[in-house]
């Protein structure tokens, strides 16, 4: 009984425990949660960013191409006006490159004629001696007559320029090919408009011709420019979708970045942001250590504060069950004593009249132990009345059994749910072990008193009492020590008397 009450005083040191580890846990998820969602928002930041950049040179490209496209054009429509050929070189030159733009980073315009020759040049009434017949943009016109505007592969010029060149198609009034007019850019142009931009140092920003050509690239490497990127993974979206945006490792240096593309107007171009992910993250993951230090902190002390109060509790727990158990138990035997019998006694009546089942009370007295205890003295006789319980807990073997020491040399047994005749031979053995003691010790009086024992066992009912069931055990107890004691009786309202002789 006494290990229940203990088992149920230490439940809110669990509950406590418990509760202590679900607030840690659920600051934790909720810190988790927050930095979780920070992450995210650097993130779309760091993406809508690199989208409007994307979208800010594109423009910036498409602006400089569609003036130099209208140069060539007006070359192109040039060639068409009536007896063009046949006016002077001078008056010629003025006509077909009157609008040419004009930049730093913008070559002269070209007419070349079907066999590949330069005819005329912007920036000159002779032009120098060359031949493009072997050149893409030439090939590309010659062959096609819907070509439009065509940006060439990047090229090395004589002087070291990277140059890539940007052509149209002469076509003669019968349809045929009448040459090319073209013009050059320098490759320096998108270097150095790039260069203007503030990277991380992961970063990257790339400008793809439409099949996978690496025109420029920050940061700038000279070896790089030429190479195809066909196979990367933004031609698995282009020509589909002309912007968007995809996450992957880079094929030109391995670093994982999110990348986001878009097409240069209309024509076959792509410029490439490359937002590395560790950029991303950088402020995020500041955050994410010091907030997490910060929290494992404040973790570790709660834990700690409720490990103390825990232990704190245990050790008031173990000190009020220590206090209940010595409140409880017969100091002398080791027995439950009288309050616990009478509390147990009540809970025990109450459950046994709900389920309709039998309670055994065995009373037992100490036989003649007035005389024993003056004949061997105060010490003997506590001795005895040890020995006494040790029977009587050696006889109680079910967790239900209650022993207790009733008064001075007299003991009650508390047998819920047992039966008159499983009673009564619980009742014989504590008797039968009281007498063993003597017949171990060679038959000495001395050591221990004999005992009389009274059986009671009622089915509680509308009427009767716990007084009534220990009434009952007491005639039983008082019929066996008139009938000459040291034997066990059940009392007669119960059944019929049971004399067992010694």
């Amino acid at each position: 009984m006494t290990e229940g009450i203990a088992r149920q005083k230490t439940v809110p040191t669990k509950r406590l425990l418990a509760l202590g580890l679900t607030v840690t846990l659920s600051f934790s998820a909720i810190c988790g949660w927050v930095l979780w969602h920070a992450g995210d928002r650097d993130y779309l930041h760091s993406r809508a960013a690199a989208t409007n950049l994307v979208s800010s040179l594109a423009s910036e490209i498409d602006r400089n191409i569609e003036l130099y496209d209208l140069s060539l054009q007006a070359a192109v429509d040039g060639m068409k006006l009536p007896d063009i050929n046949s006016i002077s070189r001078e008056l010629k030159q003025v006509v077909l490159f009157d609008r040419a733009a004009t930049a730093k980073d913008m070559g002269a315009i070209l007419m070349i004629d079907p066999l590949g020759r330069v005819v005329m040049d912007s920036r000159s009434l002779v032009p120098v001696e060359a031949n493009y017949a072997g050149y893409d943009f030439f090939q590309v016109h010659a062959t096609r007559s819907d070509a439009g505007l065509f940006i060439s592969r990047p090229w090395v010029a004589s002087d070291g320029q990277y140059l890539i060149g940007l052509s149209r198609r002469i076509t003669n009034d019968d349809g045929s090919f009448g040459g090319v007019v073209a013009g050059s850019m320098r490759v320096s142009y998108f270097h150095s408009l790039f260069r203007k931009l503030n990277f991380g140092a992961k970063d990257s920003m790339t400008l793809l011709s439409g099949d996978g050509t690496l025109l420029m690239r920050a940061p700038f490497d000279i070896d790089m420019i030429g190479q195809s990127l066909r196979k990367s993974t933004v031609f698995k979206q282009f020509p589909r979708m002309q912007s968007g945006w995809y996450e992957t490792a880079s094929i030109l240096d391995g670093e994982k970045r999110l990348f986001v593309f878009q097409q240069i107007g209309q024509h076959p171009m792509l410029i490439i942001n490359g937002v590395s992910l560790d950029t991303i993250y950088a402020d995020w993951w500041r955050e994410a250590w010091l907030i997490g230090s910060i929290m494992l902190a404040l973790c570790a002390v709660t834990m700690a504060l409720t490990v103390f109060l825990v232990n704190a509790l245990k050790r008031r727990t173990a000190a009020e069950n220590k206090l209940a158990l010595l409140a409880n138990t017969d100091a002398l035997t080791g027995l439950c004593n009288r309050r616990k019998f009478d509390e147990v006694l009540s809970r025990e009546w109450r459950r046994s009249q709900r389920t309709a089942t039998p309670v055994s009370l065995l009373m037992i007295d100490a036989d003649s132990f007035k005389a024993y205890n003056d004949a061997h003295g105060h010490q003997a006789g506590d001795a005895a009345l040890t020995s006494i319980a040790q029977c009587i807990a050696g006889g109680t073997r079910r967790a239900s059994d209650l022993g207790v020491r009733y008064g001075g040399e007299e003991f009650a047994v508390l047998l819920p749910g047992e039966t008159a005749q499983g009673a009564l031979r619980i009742a014989e053995e504590i008797r039968a072990s009281v007498v063993s003691l003597r017949i171990q010790q060679h038959g000495r009086p001395d050591i221990c008193p004999t005992i009389s024992v009274g059986v009671a066992s009622m089915i509680p009912q509308v009427g009767l009492t716990p007084s009534d069931l220990i009434k009952s055990a007491d005639l039983a107890l008082y019929e066996a020590k008139r009938s000459g004691r040291n034997r066990t009786v059940a009392a007669p309202t119960m059944a019929r008397a049971h004399r067992v002789a010694a």
